[in-house]
């Protein structure tokens, strides 16, 4: 992963994104209404074609994005073009899961992000083009939280050992949005971007409200205020 080349997406692939996520959360029950905090036998998912010929693989995928049984593998797709132009990066998305074996806590509807990890393991081994240093980022509409339940829920989780993330759009929605399947996106793009960049580059969280890494994220507001680059590049 020597390349570190950074562009900005285009907006059309934004859009699509937008429309796919209205698709997907049209069956999502509605969250409570202010985030607080933020981290980190199954069937075997077809995998989508790289969009490389066979003979010009540029090696073991860096970034794997895998949608779970609730989320658009074609939005999957454009996530993983986006980000693999903005990091330089091979990124490769997979058809979506089949349903993982997960309950929610008891009396909600929210998962652990670790029983995701655990229960799609045997599906990570069978993904080809991997090696130990590919990182698997789960997509999904459900609401997520830790195990230990430190905070109400979490936008999106990660473990270092497997070298996973799971970023759900489950409270990524507010009244207040104009455009509200854009904003989530938007929203979406930026916490994948955060992942890849804290996992694969070494990124570290910044106090800077411009920067994509600031933290702590307490609510959409911080996330619609944080930037979209890092280091965040100067107002010219």
């Amino acid at each position: 992963m020597s390349s570190k080349r950074y562009f900005h997406h285009p907006l059309y692939a934004l859009f699509l994104i937008s429309a796919l996520l209205s698709a997907c959360a049209a069956n999502q029950p509605e969250p409570p209404a202010k985030p607080i905090a933020e981290t980190a036998t199954v069937s075997e998912p077809p995998v989508s074609e790289p969009s490389l010929p066979a003979d010009e693989k540029p090696g073991p995928v860096d970034v794997y994005i895998l949608p779970l049984d609730d989320f658009s593998d074609d939005a999957a797709v454009e996530m993983a073009k986006i980000v693999g132009r903005e990091f330089g990066i091979w990124a490769k998305a997979s058809l979506p899961l089949g349903a993982l074996p997960i309950q929610a806590f008891p009396g909600t509807r929210q998962f652990a992000a670790e029983d995701i990890f655990e229960q799609a393991r045997a599906v990570m081994r069978r993904l080809p083009e991997t090696d130990p240093n590919t990182h698997f980022v789960f997509l999904t509409n459900r609401d997520i939280n830790s195990r230990a339940r430190n905070f109400r829920f979490q936008f999106s989780f990660h473990d270092r050992v497997c070298r996973c993330s799971v970023i759900s759009t489950a409270r990524m929605h507010q009244p207040a949005d104009r455009n509200a399947n854009q904003a989530a996106a938007t929203r979406l793009l930026k916490m994948t971007k955060r992942a890849i960049g804290e996992m694969d580059f070494g990124w570290t969280r910044s106090a800077d409200i411009k920067d994509l890494m600031y933290a702590p994220i307490m609510s959409l507001d911080d996330l619609d205020a944080i930037g979209d680059r890092h280091p965040p590049i100067p107002l010219r």
